[in-house]
């Protein structure tokens, strides 16, 4: 037998192999190290923290700790699947405004979805709304309030209306 043809059988026992180990009938479960990297990605604490930024963000990062306490809140049953989700909205929102020049369009989008989801949350009696001493006079007492009016503030830089971050007197 020549070596061009044991490699010719050789080749094919090994497509054959794999064509049947394609064709199995039942699914596979991922092995155990893929799930432990899927959960590491997805992060492992159940928590809102949208960490460090480079440019100063005192109002997400005032939003970021009023979320963690409604959500610590007694009487407050936010499940982690929903915490993570409002972290990775307030990671994303984080992203858009760290920017130079902030992207204000999405962040007025990301922050309809925070206000979107807080709402729900609220409405469906999972999360309490603590009160606050408001940041500026007249400002919002609860997380919910402080959510709408971020949004309002970013939604209204985003059509140009102004530039300044919320809290700060408008000038026109």
């Amino acid at each position: 037998m020549s070596c061009t043809r044991s490699m010719s059988i050789g080749t094919t026992i090994l497509v054959v192999m794999f064509a049947a180990a394609c064709e199995r009938a039942e699914p596979t479960a991922p092995a155990a190290p893929q799930a432990t990297l899927s959960m590491a990605r997805v992060g492992a604490s159940c928590a809102v923290d949208v960490g460090t930024t480079v440019n100063p963000l005192p109002a997400l990062h005032e939003l970021e700790g009023w979320l963690g306490d409604a959500i610590d809140a007694a009487g407050s049953s936010v499940d982690c699947g929903q915490t993570r989700s409002l972290d990775a909205k307030m990671e994303a929102l984080v992203k858009a405004l760290d920017q130079s020049p902030p992207n204000f369009h999405a962040a007025c989008g990301i922050s309809g979805a925070i206000v979107n989801e807080v709402s729900s949350l609220v409405a469906g009696g999972r999360l309490v709304m603590p009160t606050f001493p408001p940041p500026f006079p007249g400002g919002p007492t609860n997380v919910l309030g402080a959510a709408e009016a971020l949004n309002a503030r970013w939604c209204a830089a985003s059509r140009g209306e102004f530039d300044q971050p919320p809290g700060r007197p408008v000038t026109r």
